[in-house]
């Protein structure tokens, strides 16, 4: 995991804690409710934003500002999430030992074969844009990304639409290595 990632979390937990503490149980509840929304948005945006590069497993490819919004007593009511600066060049080019984004290959290795089937994902297909598939890191658990999204209020049908190629778009998508379109 990212120390970054790590230290934001650690700082969200105490925060989430302290600031609830001379409060009521149901703010304590808001609080923990809104920091554990806060936790849960992690893992989406690390598969959605985060790649194997040279340098680290884990890296981040985009910018993450987490506001958390407190009443005049100091305590959490609410936060936002924005992110900034998303390497988009990352989906079509990496260096020759890096992977793209975490969610390519969180699909390809975690799909069962009824969503294969559902979302137009053939078995075993070699991407080219999908280097390096054979490294299996700790970020490859496509369950821990859909759970997550479950919390946030992703349903399943929402996330099914997401994960969906569209079989006209899906050669340029995913660029397969011998030429031929998905069927």
């Amino acid at each position: 995991m990212l120390q970054q990632t790590w230290t934001s979390r650690c700082l969200m937990k105490f925060y989430a804690v302290v600031a609830a503490s001379p409060a009521s149980w149901e703010t304590h509840k808001i609080a923990e409710r809104i920091e554990q929304r806060i936790l849960n948005s992690n893992p989406v945006m690390e598969a959605f934003g985060n790649a194997c590069t040279l340098r680290n497993n884990n890296s981040s490819r985009f910018g993450k500002f987490i506001q958390l919004q407190l009443n005049r007593a100091q305590q959490m009511t609410g936060a936002a999430v924005q992110t900034y600066l998303l390497e988009k060049t990352r989906v079509a080019c990496q260096a020759s030992s890096e992977r793209n984004f975490h969610i390519f290959y969180q699909i390809c290795k975690g799909a069962s074969e009824d969503e294969r089937l559902q979302w137009h994902l053939p078995e075993g297909a070699a991407f080219s844009w999908l280097p390096n598939p054979e490294r299996s890191l700790e970020e490859d658990c496509f369950e821990v990304t859909r759970e997550a999204m479950l919390h946030l209020g992703i349903d399943t049908p929402t996330q099914n639409n997401i994960f969906k190629v569209r079989r006209k778009a899906a050669p340029f998508v995913f660029g397969r290595d011998d030429g031929q379109p998905l069927s």
